[in-house]
């Protein structure tokens, strides 16, 4: 079975329902509901929520004409994160929030922090993210849209303590030759979230068959970026607006930062020294006299 699109999934699954088992459906019901989640589900995890067994779950996906549940993650997967189209998530980020005030959306992004930062996936990555930046002779970081704002942020931070980065902009006129300079040598940090940039894909692919090491900072691991890269840092991105939230990967970009500064204390110190000494005597910095 090939899903075009999840409302025909969702629609198959309410006329088969009154002919399906209690425990298939309870499976239904959590589709039909929690779709949204399914990306980030192994089938033990989903097993777990719903309260039943593994086999009921992979044997209703069967049923439903998938191979088994990796077909149907796959394909649900895609159909939710690539194919949504930005005003209905909008409008169900929306709902999500009913009548409650706009100021409750701080329980959301409190969500996303925690669920980013208790991540086993993350906690594993960290490290070896830290060791590819070691690495690397260039750090190219990559984000387009509102990730743009992500991979800006990165690249000045990484360069401020001493690393030296190339930024994969929208505004970089000769991006497409930037990225041909990647060599296995350097490294490439992506940010890319649904609905996924083309120009992003592309990059990924490239570096891919360079053999360029590349960590991506995605919303799953089935993402098209995060699928050609070597490392995963899984961000949550629940939103009750027009964007995805960009709380998780703020946090996890500080938290490298963290991680940079502690072991390289010393040659991060001396670089922003010379670089605020610079400034200073050029008059690039604003002083409390007035002056800058």
């Amino acid at each position: 079975m090939v899903i075009k699109n999840i409302d025909g999934l969702l629609t198959l699954i309410k006329n088969s329902y009154e002919t399906l088992a209690p425990a298939q459906k309870s499976v239904a019901r959590y589709i039909v509901e929690s779709y949204q989640n399914i990306p980030f589900l192994s089938v033990t995890a989903m097993a777990r929520e719903i309260g039943v067994s593994d086999t009921t779950i992979i044997k209703y996906c069967m049923q439903l004409g998938f191979s088994g549940y990796g077909d149907f993650k796959r394909q649900v997967t895609n159909a939710v994160q690539v194919n949504a189209d930005w005003h209905s998530r909008f409008e169900a980020h929306l709902d999500s929030v009913g009548t409650k005030s706009a100021y409750s959306t701080y329980e959301t992004e409190v969500k996303n922090l925690q669920g980013t930062f208790s991540n086993p996936i993350n906690q594993q990555n960290y490290e070896a993210l830290l060791d590819a930046l070691d690495r690397a002779e260039t750090i190219y970081i990559m984000g387009f849209r509102s990730s743009s704002v992500l991979a800006r942020f990165m690249s000045l931070s990484l360069g401020q303590i001493g690393y030296r980065t190339q930024l994969l902009a929208p505004e970089a006129c000769d991006l497409y030759e930037l990225s041909m300079r990647m060599t296995p040598k350097d490294l490439l940090i992506s940010f890319s979230f649904s609905r996924y940039s083309s120009d992003a894909v592309l990059i990924a692919q490239n570096a891919d068959m360079s053999g360029v090491p590349h960590v991506a900072f995605a919303d799953t691991m089935l993402s098209p970026v995060a699928a050609k890269a070597d490392l995963t840092m899984v961000c949550e991105v629940d939103s009750c607006n027009n964007v995805p939230s960009l709380t998780g990967a703020v946090g996890l970009i500080s938290l490298v930062l963290t991680g940079c500064g502690q072991r390289h204390r010393e040659k991060a110190q001396e670089h922003m020294k010379r670089v605020e000494g610079f400034l200073s005597e050029n008059h690039l910095l604003y002083t409390p006299d007035g002056q800058c």
